[in-house]
């Protein structure tokens, strides 16, 4: 009955994971891998194996790290040089503390700001802020499906 529960619970906690990888105040991906733990540590560790979650762990830091170079990548294919790709990443940090516009207008001002101090002309660095928007709905588009990517794969491990 116990392993049923869990399996209920890690299953609803994944949900909300999923959402929290488009809401960023929601620690979606660390979420989702929390639960498989969890769910572990109930069934003890029989259908959710060590080597399972250190792959499924492996998954989630990279699209972690995955998701902070997105945005300065994409910044910089836009044309933004070094300031305009730090300010994409800085500006999505920021941005987290002004939700939910800060989602999408921190890497576009971070690029933006951070393009214009180093001296590049308006038209530029409004093509960076651009590119670091793409960046921002890119690395969402990744974190979902790399969510619900992790779900399917919990779900075929433990069913």
């Amino acid at each position: 009955m116990a392993e049923i529960i869990a399996f209920i619970v890690a299953i609803l906690v994944m949900l909300v994971g999923v959402v929290g990888t488009l809401l960023p105040a929601l620690p979606g991906i660390p979420l989702i891998w929390l639960a498989m733990a969890g769910y572990g540590l109930v069934e003890g560790f029989e259908k959710m194996t060590p080597t399972f979650l250190a792959i499924a762990a492996l998954v989630a830091g990279a699209s972690l790290v995955g998701e902070h170079y997105a945005k300065a990548w994409s910044a910089s294919k836009f044309g933004a040089g070094k300031a305009g790709s730090w300010g994409a990443v800085i500006g999505s940090i920021v941005g987290l503390f002004f939700m939910p516009i800060g989602l999408f207008l921190g890497p576009f001002l971070g690029a933006l700001l951070g393009e214009l101090l180093a001296g590049r002309n308006t038209r530029d660095a409004l093509r960076a802020g651009w590119g670091g928007l793409l960046g921002v709905l890119g690395s969402v588009l990744m974190n979902v499906l790399v969510a619900i990517g992790l779900v399917i794969a919990f779900l075929i491990q433990v069913l």
